[in-house]
């Protein structure tokens, strides 16, 4: 019990990271990703390209979303695949 108390304590003496800070995490922690999964860092090359030609941090932000509407949108149609495959195995 003491020791929860003492690190929530040491917790809320820590400074806030900065942006830098964070930024750099962000960027170790993805660098660790792709070394787990070297097949996505294809994927990553592309992000890359597309958002270094983005412009500002709203048109980056775009991009992403826009990515990710339309894996989502992939992910979608592979589920309503998938659902009539089972439909048509159950019937």
């Amino acid at each position: 019990m003491v020791n929860a108390c003492e690190s929530d304590i040491q917790k809320k003496k820590r400074k806030p990271a900065s942006t830098e800070e964070i930024l750099q995490a962000a960027l170790a922690e993805r660098a660790r990703f792709l070394e787990r999964r070297p097949h996505m860092k294809v994927y990553q090359k592309e992000i890359d390209k597309l958002l270094d030609k983005s412009g500002s941090h709203q048109g980056r932000l775009a991009v992403l979303g826009t990515l990710m509407q339309g894996k989502l949108l992939e992910i979608q149609k592979e589920l309503f695949n998938l659902n009539t495959i089972i439909q048509m195995s159950i019937s």
